[in-house]
């Protein structure tokens, strides 16, 4: 039996705000903070709130966490474009989404698990017009597979038919979430029971069977799988360096025994050059002459192997992870074929990928140009990368 009439409670609008509940403890995780594992290049806090942004309605986000991981959280949204309100967690969940309640002042307030990165658009549309209708949208999906009671004495299948999986958001009539909140008997784990202790019956809103809660290691694994975040590139570099008398022959991190070695600001690496460079052009970027310059002293002479795991930090910092490589020198002399393996080998160790995606080939221009006259050497590359 309904204690109050639901109509005394309903939204006069639908400006909303969103409430991420991030005061989970992460215990199942083994160890690593599920909000800030990565989920195809982005934190998974990130992307639990990134599909909010796109809704004008949604005013504000308001994240209950605690407060010696704020900082991290914080750090994490960067890019997020919303104002983003911080207030510290309770004890339980309950307690954490009140404090968070309590903060807002919108007539909707939309609740997300801040470990369910998957959630879509058309979940968040649907939940923000049912609330609006309903006073309160429970993102649910019908249960497929058979499941089984038994407490020890007695076990049978219940028909599953009647049977639901609760999901997030959980959006209501902030008034409405007020009076449950105040007219509560007990302390629950999920919105919805909160408005059953109260005799309100909330609206089941259809969602999607993807949109999974990360709570063991497996399931960052699945929603990196489930995402469609991931978006293949593909980078070409070219450099070229003159040969000359007094400078060592260094190619992939070999030294290559030879009477003339390559010019440069650096230790001229070549073919080392050409790779960073196709890695840069795929991300956007720029180029080695931008983050290395010639005009620093600091790279007189370095190592471009070093400077290739520099610019493979720089990748991933920016959310991209490395498939392959493909890589050409081009060279009348020396004689290439016995240091080839040792430079892949060289050049996936600093990228930290398997040397089956490093692929490195030499060629001659059967004389013809700077480099088929042995003024100098040539290197072209192609890499593809993912984000």
């Amino acid at each position: 039996m309904m204690n109050k009439n639901i109509f005394e409670f309903m939204p006069a609008s639908r400006s909303a705000e969103l409430i991420l509940a991030c005061g989970g403890r992460s215990s199942r995780m083994g160890g690593e903070n599920k909000l800030l594992s990565n989920i195809s290049g982005k934190p998974c806090i990130y992307r639990s709130c990134e599909p909010f942004c796109s809704f004008p309605e949604i005013k504000r986000i308001i994240i209950s966490a605690p407060d010696k991981l704020a900082d991290a959280y914080k750090s994490a949204l960067n890019g997020i474009d919303k104002p983003v309100l911080f207030v510290s967690s309770g004890e339980t969940r309950q307690q954490s989404v009140a404090n968070a309640v309590n903060a807002a002042t919108e007539d909707i307030i939309m609740i997300h698990d801040g470990a369910r990165p998957l959630v879509s658009t058309e979940e968040i549309r649907a939940s923000l017009d049912d609330a609006f209708e309903y006073g309160s949208s429970i993102v649910s999906t019908p249960m497929t597979e058979t499941i089984r009671f038994s407490d020890g004495e007695t076990s049978y299948s219940p028909d599953r038919s009647k049977y639901y999986l609760i999901k997030t958001p959980q959006s209501f009539s902030r008034k409405l979430y007020l009076y449950a909140l105040a007219n509560a008997t007990g302390d629950y784990t999920d919105d919805a029971q909160l408005l059953d202790s109260v005799g309100i019956m909330p609206h089941l809103t259809m969602g999607s069977r993807n949109n999974i809660k990360i709570t063991v290691p497996e399931d960052s694994k699945m929603a990196e799988g489930l995402s469609g975040f991931s978006s293949i590139r593909i980078g070409h570099g070219y450099d070229v360096h003159k040969l000359v008398p007094g400078r060592k022959l260094i190619l992939g991190g070999v030294e290559v025994p030879y009477s003339l070695g390559l010019l440069g600001h650096s230790d001229a690496d070549v073919l080392t050059h050409a790779l960073m460079d196709s890695l840069l052009g795929a991300a956007a970027l720029g180029d080695i002459g931008k983050l290395f310059p010639d005009t620093d002293e600091k790279y007189k002479g370095a190592d471009s192997i070093e400077l290739l795991r520099e610019v493979c930090r720089i990748l991933r910092d920016n959310g991209f992870e490395i498939v392959n490589t493909d890589i050409t020198v081009i060279a009348q002399k020396p004689k290439l074929s016995p240091f080839i393996l040792t430079m892949r080998e060289n050049l996936a160790r600093a990228m930290e990928i398997d040397i089956g995606c490093v692929s490195v080939k030499a060629t001659t221009e059967e004389g013809l140009g700077f480099t088929g006259t042995g003024e100098g050497i040539a290197a072209h590359a192609v890499s593809l990368i993912k984000g």
